[in-house]
């Protein structure tokens, strides 16, 4: 998994991101996860990842707004590469959230308290 994961990094760390390069690596990485680990969640997300790319020639999942869609597609993969650890699983689950559209629950009890 991590020399996948590191293949990825090393393309998006090249000035331009060969968007079907990364899209390939990002299926073998699914391939890992789903041969590998019981996390379906991930698979998911890695498969919306590629998709991603695959529509707008970037990654446009931005969790990290400062972040282009290159730094925010490696950081990803940083918190997909120690996936057990239980702050990367938060974040992870948040990322997904945003993926598939859903709003996080704070800020709806935020805006009850308003």
């Amino acid at each position: 998994m991590k020399q996948i994961i590191d293949k990825i990094k090393a393309e998006l760390n090249q000035g331009g991101m060969d968007a079907d390069k990364v899209i390939s690596q990002l299926k073998e990485l699914r391939e890992f996860f789903k041969a590998n680990l019981k996390e379906p969640g991930y698979v998911r997300m890695i498969r919306l990842a590629y998709e991603d790319i695959e529509a707008n020639g970037d990654y446009t999942f931005l969790f990290l707004e400062e972040s282009d869609g290159k730094e925010n597609l490696a950081y990803l993969l940083d918190l997909l590469a120690d996936h057990a650890n239980k702050y990367n699983r938060e974040e992870l689950q948040e990322i997904r959230n945003l993926m598939e559209g859903i709003e996080p629950e704070i800020e709806e009890a935020e805006e009850l308290d308003a």
